[in-house]
Parts: structure tokens; C-alpha cells; sequence
């Protein structure tokens, strides 16, 4: 067995990033079988991570609480924050930190913690100079290397050896699952349902198809596969996921409220999931769902669902991939066509039947 026992992996964002992460982790917990595996991590993918059995511990930086007691101009409450987190984070001391985020904020978590041994990326990777603050780096082979085998190169230089990523069955409680069971039967959804969502994280407008264009591929949706839709939202999304609603026919719904463990439990439960580059496309890749993915500016290559099951609409122009948030044209959208995601959804809703 392995000399590792207490192990800190480090991915504090996002969704898509985090999940993207897992292979790897579950390939270090398998070389080492008998370690004890935390993980820090912010935001909401935190209760989904709590819930995986090879994750033996999830530990939450609090930012939210943290900036809304300083914006208060809380003093005392902050430092309680900081200080109730910190006594977490250094309550055990690790045999080995592992980076993958690559960033300032990660290196100064990081070396908050009690490790001997703390590993990241190298510059290739690594974000704002942080590669320089490890203790040792891990060096990259392909820029454009997708974010999975990159991540994996970690496990293999610990020892786990050139190997695949490992598959992942992610699982939630019943009671994610009986949520949803209960939407579907209450809107009277079937079981031949896909899930759509037009929207993207907040910041990243840039890599979303026309919304007018996903009122047409809904309609097609509807008129020659048959299926109900649910349309997925976010925060801020609501009222023009609605508007979709407001402008088809029957069979299309707006989805319950769901935070990230039971969106997953959705996801299990639909027969195609479409959308952009976002990291819910992720998710519906991790519940083993078949995903049509629309690619704008960003590099398929890079951020592609990973799996089996997926398929990727996207203009191989000349500019593409870029990330020029504010494109006078969007040609790599705008010249995506009802026409071709249909037909990619099409071809994957009868394949995976």
C-alpha cells in the first residue's frame, strides 16, 4: 500500500471544472485504497461532492459568508467565519495537497493547510504564476489536452500509471430522485422527455446560441420526436425561460427550482439533455445522459462532455476557438442552424433509445 493516507484535493470552481476533476480523484483514491480523501471546494457542487464514497470528507470555503459579513462591515463575524474554516482545513495534517485549480487563491488555501507535500500544474496549466509556488510541478504536454486527461496526468505521475480515466457512477440520496419523480407526475411529464436549457453561467452570454433559435429547434423537437421538453433556469433566468414556454405548444415545461443534487436526479431521469458550453452540459455528461452540445468560442477539444455518449454542433471557421467575450458577429453561433441540432439531437435521441 501507498505511504499517502491523508490527502487534500483542491477545486474550489466551478461546476463544469469540478466534475471534470473526479476521474482523477477517483484514480488516487484507487492508488491509494486506504487514504482519507477531503476536498476543498466553494459554492453549490459542494452537496453532490458530499455524497460520493470516495470522498471522505468535503470541506466548504466559505467566500459568500465571508463577503457579505465584510460588506456589512462585520469584523468580528468575518474573522469568526475565517477562523471556524481554518480550524477545519488544519485539522488534520496532509500527506499531500493537490492543486488542480492553479490559481492564487488556491496556492494561499493551500498553503493554509498543514501538508508536507504540496503538487500543481506547471506554467503550461497553471494560472497567475502559481506553478512557482509548489512544491512540486506536474508538466503539460498539449494546451489544448481536454480537461479530464489533464487532470489525470496527476494520478499518473503519483504512480497510477498511463491508464483511462476511471468511470464514475455518481449517486444522490431517494429523496433528490423522489423530488423529481414527484414534478414529472404533478405537470404530467412522460418518460420520453428532453431537457433543454438555452442559458449560460453569468459572464459567459458570449458562448450562447440565439434564444429565438431555440424556439424553433423546441418546436421541432415537439413535432417530429413527439418528446416533452423541460426547459432548465438558473438564477436570473426565469422569466425567459418562461417566454419559451409562453411561445410552444403543449408538452413543454418550465422546471422546478432545483439546486445542484437534484438537478443531477433530473438529468438521470430525461432521454437527451441539449445545450452550450455550460456546466450543467457536464452534469448531464456525469449522469450518464446523452448530451448534444452547442460550441461557440470555446475549445471543444478542451471542455467537450466527456463519455460515450454526446455529440458536439459546432463551425470549424477560422477564428474558432477564441475567447473574445465581445465578437462583433458570433459567426461560430450564428452560423449554427436549427437544421443541424436538430438533426444532431435526432440521430442521439434514437441511437441511445
Amino acid at each position: 500500500m501507498k505511504d499517502e493516507k491523508n490527502i487534500l484535493v483542491v477545486r474550489l470552481s466551478s461546476l463544469g471544472d469540478v466534475l471534470m476533476t473526479l476521474p482523477a480523484v477517483k484514480a488516487i483514491k484507487n492508488l491509494y485504497p486506504g487514504s482519507h480523501i477531503s476536498w476543498l471546494i466553494e459554492g453549490s457542487i459542494s452537496d453532490l461532492l458530499s455524497y460520493q464514497g470516495f470522498i471522505d470528507k468535503v470541506i466548504r470555503f466559505p467566500r459568500t459568508g465571508l463577503v457579505q459579513k465584510i460588506k456589512h462591515g462585520s469584523i468580528s463575524g468575518s474573522m469568526t467565519i475565517a477562523r471556524s474554516f481554518l480550524n477545519d482545513l488544519r485539522a488534520l495534517e496532509y500527506d499531500l495537497i493537490i492543486d488542480f485549480h492553479g490559481i492564487i487563491k488556491s496556492i494561499i488555501l493551500s498553503r493554509c493547510a498543514r501538508g508536507k507535500r504540496l503538487i500543481g500544474f506547471d506554467k503550461i496549466y497553471a494560472k497567475e504564476s502559481s506553478h512557482l509556488f509548489y512544491d512540486e510541478r506536474i508538466p503539460g504536454r498539449d494546451r489544448r489536452l481536454h480537461k479530464v486527461e489533464r487532470n489525470m496526468l496527476m494520478a499518473t505521475y503519483l504512480g497510477a500509471g498511463a491508464q483511462e480515466a476511471p468511470d464514475i457512477d455518481l449517486t444522490v440520496p431517494i429523496r433528490y430522485q423522489e423530488y423529481i419523480d414527484n414534478f414529472f407526475r404533478e405537470k404530467g411529464i412522460s418518460e420520453n422527455v428532453i431537457a433543454v436549457n438555452p442559458f449560460s453561467s453569468p459572464g459567459s452570454e458570449f458562448k450562447r446560441w440565439g434564444i429565438s433559435r431555440y424556439k424553433g429547434l423546441i418546436k421541432r423537437l415537439r413535432a417530429q420526436l413527439g418528446a416533452d421538453i423541460v426547459i432548465l433556469w438558473g438564477p436570473g433566468e426565469k422569466e425567459e425561460a418562461r417566454s419559451l414556454i409562453d411561445e410552444s405548444d403543449n408538452g413543454v415545461f418550465l422546471s422546478c427550482p432545483t439546486d445542484i443534487p437534484q438537478l443531477f436526479a433530473l438529468l438521470k431521469r430525461v432521454r437527451l439533455y441539449i445545450s452550450g458550453d455550460t456546466g450543467v452540459m457536464h452534469l448531464a455528461a456525469a449522469a450518464k445522459t446523452p448530451v448534444v452540445a452547442i460550441f461557440g468560442p470555446t475549445d471543444h477539444r478542451i471542455n467537450a462532455p466527456y463519455g460515450m455518449h454526446s455529440s458536439i454542433v459546432r463551425k470549424d471557421i477560422y477564428c474558432s476557438p477564441c475567447k473574445t467575450k465581445d465578437c462583433p458577429d458570433r459567426g461560430c453561433l450564428e452560423e449554427i442552424s436549427i437544421d443541424e441540432v436538430f438533426y444532431a439531437a435526432k440521430e442521439m435521441y434514437y441511437r441511445t433509445r
